[in-house]
Order: C-alpha cells, then sequence, then structure tokens
C-alpha cells in the first residue's frame, strides 16, 4: 500500500524528472516562447524542485560530455565567460558522488581545482534558470574530442602515465619561472641553459630505459587564452613539433590537441606555456599597438621560434646511433595515432599585413628562453 509520504516523493520525483526534461528541450529553442515557458513552470514549483530539475538537466548533459571526450576543467573552460561560474558549480555537484579512487588522476586533478559544490541557483530563480539553460546548450554544442583519460566508472586504478619525474619537473618549473621574471638577458640565459641540460639528461636516460617497452602515444590538450589564439597555436605547434608530438588547433574552443609521448607532452606544456608567457611580456613592451600589429608580431614569434627549435634539435641530436630505432618506433606510434584520431587534417596558412609587426616578433623570438626544448631532440 502507498502511504502519503511516497506518493509525495514519488509526485515530486516526476515533477522534476518533467521539468528537467522541458529545461532540456528549451536548449534546443533558446530565446522562443517556448524556452520562456519552461522556465517559468519550473521556476513556480519553487526552489527545491526548481533546483533538482536543473542540476538533473545539467548533469545528463554533463554525463553525455564525459562519454564525449571531454574532462571537467575543459568543459568549464569551454562555455561563454558569463556561465563558468554556473558550469564550475554544475561540475562540482554532478561529480560530488563518484569515488575518487574511481576517477583517472586528471579528473581528481580537476575536480580539486574547481573545489566543493557551491550552490547552483544562489539568485533569483528565473534568471538563475534561464542561465541553465543558456548553459545547456553550450554544453550540447561542444562537439566530440579525443579521449585523454577514462570517464567515470571506466577507471581500473592502473595509468601507463609515465610523465617527466616530478622533481626533475620541480626544478624545471622553477627554472623557467625565474627566466621569465628576470629583466636580465644573460641571467635568463644561464637559467635557460640549466633547465635544458636537466631535460636533455632526463629525456635520454628514459629513452634507454624504456627502450624496450610497448610504444603507444599518448593525447593532451592546451587551452589558449584569448584573444589571438591562431598565432599561439602556432607557437604551441613549434613547441610540439620539436618534441616529437603532433598539434592539431581546435580554433572554434581556443584549444590545441596534442599527440605524443607522456614525457613529450609534459614538456610541450611546460615549454610551450613559458614561450606564451614570455611572448605576451615582449608583445607588452613592443613600441607599436594595432590588431595588425600583435597578430604579425605573434606570428612572427611562433616562426621564429620554429627555427630557433629546428636548428637546435640539429645540435642536440646525439652522435650515438643506439637511440635512432628506438626514435624510429616511437615517431611511428605517434604518427599512427595522429593519423587515427584526426584523418583527413588541413593545414590552414595564416596571412600577416603588418610587417613592422613582422620584424618585431622575429627580434622579440630571438631574445625568447628555449630552453628545454632540446632535451626533446632525443
Amino acid at each position: 500500500m502507498r502511504t502519503p509520504d511516497r506518493e509525495t516523493r514519488g509526485s515530486t520525483a516526476g515533477l522534476v524528472a518533467v521539468l528537467a526534461a522541458r529545461l532540456t528541450e528549451a536548449a534546443a529553442v533558446l530565446g522562443s516562447p517556448r524556452a520562456a515557458e519552461a522556465v517559468a513552470a519550473a521556476a513556480a514549483s519553487g526552489p527545491a524542485v526548481a533546483g533538482q530539475a536543473a542540476l538533473n538537466a545539467l548533469t545528463r548533459c554533463l554525463e553525455l560530455l564525459w562519454q564525449r571526450g571531454w574532462l571537467p576543467a575543459e568543459a568549464v573552460r569551454a562555455v561563454p565567460r558569463p556561465l563558468s561560474a554556473l558550469a564550475s558549480a554544475a561540475v562540482a555537484h554532478a561529480c560530488a558522488g563518484f569515488p575518487a579512487a574511481g576517477l583517472h588522476p586528471r579528473w581528481r586533478a580537476d575536480l580539486a581545482e574547481l573545489g566543493p559544490p557551491r550552490p547552483l541557483l544562489p539568485g533569483p530563480l528565473t534568471p538563475g534558470l534561464t542561465s541553465v539553460v543558456e548553459l545547456v546548450a553550450a554544453l550540447m554544442a561542444l562537439p566530440r574530442l579525443p579521449r585523454t583519460a577514462p570517464a567515470p566508472g571506466g577507471f581500473t586504478g592502473a595509468t601507463d602515465r609515465a610523465g617527466v619525474d616530478r622533481r626533475v619537473l620541480e626544478r624545471v618549473r622553477g627554472l623557467l619561472a625565474k627566466a621569465e621574471s628576470t629583466p636580465f638577458a644573460a641571467e635568463a640565459e644561464a637559467l635557460s641553459a640549466k633547465a635544458q641540460e636537466l631535460m636533455a639528461r632526463y629525456a635520454f636516460e628514459q629513452a634507454v630505459l624504456t627502450a624496450d617497452e610497448p610504444v603507444e602515444a599518448a593525447t593532451g590538450r592546451l587551452w589558449l587564452d584569448a584573444p589571438y589564439q591562431g598565432p599561439k597555436a602556432q607557437l604551441v605547434d613549434a613547441v610540439a613539433t620539436a618534441n616529437h608530438c603532433r598539434a592539431v588547433f581546435y580554433a572554434r574552443l581556443g584549444c590545441v590537441a596534442l599527440v605524443g609521448h607522456e614525457t613529450d607532452l609534459e614538456i610541450v606544456q611546460v615549454l610551450a606555456e613559458s614561450l606564451l608567457v614570455q611572448s605576451a611580456r615582449a608583445l607588452r613592451r613592443a613600441p607599436a599597438t594595432g590588431r595588425s600589429y600583435r597578430h604579425a608580431f605573434l606570428v612572427a614569434y611562433a616562426h621564429r621560434v620554429q627555427q630557433r627549435l629546428t636548428e637546435a634539435t640539429a645540435h642536440a641530436r646525439p652522435d650515438s646511433t643506439a637511440l635512432v630505432p628506438v626514435l624510429a618506433s616511437r615517431t611511428r606510434a605517434v604518427e599512427t595515432k595522429f593519423d587515427t584520431l584526426f584523418p583527413g587534417i588541413r593545414t590552414r596558412r595564416t596571412t600577416v599585413t603588418n610587417p613592422t609587426g613582422w620584424t618585431a616578433g622575429l627580434a622579440a623570438a630571438d631574445q625568447a628562453d628555449l630552453h628545454p626544448h632540446r632535451a626533446v631532440a632525443s
């Protein structure tokens, strides 16, 4: 026999499900009278029911996103900035029930960065629910991405992530931070040389130690700040190429997908982030302004860095031929993975219209610290 309490709970759960479905449907007709009606109906149900319906709609949308290769922090990063706080709260609520032991380390790191769940609808219901519908629409529009880590429920507790030794990486990052902040070129060069020495020694040692292990490439992503994401992506591509990785720019999302071995991917991220900081600093010091100048500056910066990376790679290649078959095998693994994930990829050329910005960008790149990259030539 059903009791009144059970009937109430059952009717409430049914109402929440209906409202969640209507909010999801409203995302497909954003701005229409139907969307406004769905928001009004949810708001009329009161804060508790409306909040649960909003959470259910967002959780279902996020679950689909996890299956399409996205990570928690990436979902927050990809939505329009006015919705990022709501997205962060929604992700934290949707993932609160996941046991930490069942999450890949990249998932655990993302969720730790997002922090504990915050109120989903802290203000007036109608504008809050309208934002929920807008967020659902934004999340539903995101494309499928190559999977960089298993979704919750797919992680077995074992990971093939090797990466750079934490102690080595911490020392390199410390050197890079000093190189980015010092105003003295000689000091930056000394710091660069030390970081290069550390990474080169480590890369060669790891290549020898793992020569007999199965060779399989991994994937990663690096997100770029606006504006001028195109030239910044070219800079990341230059670093990736020097580190035996391949890169693809998602212009609409503002991120670069990377394919390579775990150690190389980590080196790419550390060096690329440092060079992006250095290029931004150099651009702030540039004498001229204007969009065409800045665009030309950054394109030239990436172009010259590519040349310097190529030259340094040639100089850093060891005389011994012992690693030649190992490096060839690793290259084949990267190319195979890349071709599988990105068949038919196209190369897009960039046009520069400001020669002054181009010249200034080349000069700034000549002063950039490319320290660790020679290590990756191994």
